[in-house]
């Protein structure tokens, strides 16, 4: 018999997917029992992994593993060097989540550019004449960098180009001209252009290079009044920079769905910020993407063991 293991919850439409297939027994393991992911590692064939680290002692005690299925598009939380010295591809969710990322980052400019939540707390406690301090802004006619132009920034660009903005991209990764026939402008150093930028959305994987690629010195470069959004990973920011940058009015917002650590401690400079929108990484947790990430993962174990895994999703291509 075929052993898989779910570290933690998926939808219960995923389950019944793994269930069903001939030859597969389905083993659950609570987020909180390290002995037993460990115990159950050591027959298993594969894993559906949400959020929890996968590190290389539990990937070292799996022998028969032939595939570890993120429950997501990130993988920081998977020791890559022992997967990949172990010949185990890992496979993320591909574009599952992508449409419902976008949307919330649309959220975080529109809320972040008109004040939503301070708006919604100065009628709430009767404070109608804060109205008359305009403290909004338009997002017609300004700019908006999108950097990375991935499954969820090549989403958020026509999203947001509807809003009549002026939508920049930088992505060294891709063609140029793939940009350009979007219809969207191409931005060879990010970093350059910040003072132009009334908007910046980061939509980048972590790793060594996008490690706090956001910090003090970009900060600096940022245009006076400028609205940062971040829904990618909580790290690609230094967090005390952007922090600092609020307290000082340098930023007239930020959007965030992710920090560094996770969740942020409350004294944190942006939880405490009245300018600041927040949610509790929550890009795609929405009803619908649940569904979609969890069956999207278990497929792929399932496709991995039939042999027709989509390659486009695997992070480690050359063990296959």
């Amino acid at each position: 018999m075929t052993k898989i293991v779910v570290h933690d919850v998926i939808h219960d439409d995923a389950m019944r997917l793994l269930q069903a297939a001939e030859g597969i027994v389905v083993v659950n393991i609570a987020r909180d029992d390290r002995h037993g992911l460990l115990a159950a590692l050591r027959e298993a064939d594969g894993i559906v992994l949400r959020y929890l680290p996968l590190d290389r002692e539990a990937i070292e005690s799996a022998p028969n593993l032939r595939i570890i299925a993120r429950h997501g598009v990130g993988y920081d939380n998977v020791d890559m060097a022992a997967a990949t010295e172990g010949g185990i591809p890992v496979a993320t969710i591909g574009d599952a989540n992508a449409v419902t990322v976008a949307e919330l980052t649309l959220y975080f400019m529109l809320a972040a550019a008109k004040q939503g939540p301070a708006h919604d707390r100065a009628v709430r406690a009767g404070a109608w004449q804060t109205r008359e301090a305009a403290d909004a802004v338009d997002l017609y006619d300004k700019n908006i960098l999108i950097i990375g132009f991935g499954r969820v920034g090549s989403r958020v660009a026509p999203r947001i180009r509807a809003f009549e903005t002026n939508v920049y991209v930088c992505d060294p990764y891709i063609s140029q001209d793939l940009i350009r026939d979007a219809g969207y402008h191409p931005v060879e150093d990010w970093q350059q252009a910040l003072n132009d930028m009334d908007v910046v959305s980061l939509h980048v994987p972590l790793s060594d290079e996008t490690r706090h690629m956001v910090n003090e010195a970009s900060l600096g470069r940022m245009k006076e009044g400028a609205i940062l959004v971040n829904a990618a990973r909580g790290p690609v920011v230094d967090g005390d920079a952007v922090g600092q940058a609020l307290e000082a009015g340098r930023l007239f917002g930020v959007g965030f769905d992710v920090f560094d650590p996770e969740p942020p401690d409350e004294n944190n400079p942006i939880v405490r910020c009245s300018r600041s929108i927040l949610t509790p990484h929550v890009g795609a947790l929405t009803r619908e993407c649940s569904i979609r990430s969890a069956v999207r993962s278990a497929q792929n174990v399932l496709d991995a063991f039939a042999g027709r895994l989509d390659v486009s999703r695997v992070v480690n291509p050359e063990v296959l």
